[in-house]
């Protein structure tokens, strides 16, 4: 199965199916966006009600720092590191982008952990894929799968994953 493009670039089912797993092993997660110019993922955090100014901007600051030690320790050339907030009605959303050559599990982790720990988010599962915090090993070696086919992605398209109530739709623009 394939969809295609305005200019008849072709999207393919695996293309697919590395967006949607994301959203399946983190429901924290409310939309993610592949960008094959920046080579890169945009993930979105939908939080529920407002979140205050103070609140906003600590996180942020704690997010950039804790990515920075974690590229330290890991020693790893991020060329893509942003965050921002974006207002959405009475709801706000805390956006991370990240290039997808230098994406890890580990830094996945981290960032949906502090981002949830922080403010309270809209999840739309009540199972998440890790419950206690940490992957089993078999979850782990699936993850590093699906990052592995980011990397290798070669839709010409911007790929949007997000969550519809149960459903995972994926779509491009």
């Amino acid at each position: 199965m394939t969809a295609h493009t305005k200019n008849h670039k072709q999207v393919s089912h695996k293309d697919i199916e590395v967006l949607a797993a994301l959203l399946v092993a983190f429901p924290q997660i409310s939309k993610v966006t592949y960008d094959p110019e920046k080579r890169g993922l945009s993930i979105s955090f939908l939080c529920e009600g407002p979140v205050s100014k103070t609140k906003r901007h600590r996180l942020k600051s704690l997010y950039l720092d804790a990515i920075e030690v974690y590229r330290q320790l890991t020693d790893k050339n991020m060329s893509l590191v942003r965050c921002y907030w974006e207002t959405i009605d009475q709801f706000h959303c805390f956006h991370v982008e990240r290039d997808v050559a230098s994406l890890s599990t580990g830094e996945l982790n981290l960032t949906v952990s502090l981002i949830a720990d922080q403010v309270p988010l809209v999840a739309e599962t009540a199972e998440p894929f890790v419950t206690d915090g940490e992957f089993s090993w078999s979850a782990r070696m699936l993850l590093q799968e699906m990052l592995e086919r980011i990397r290798e992605l070669k839709c010409q398209s911007k790929l949007v994953a997000l969550r519809e109530g149960e459903k995972v739709i994926v779509f491009h623009k």
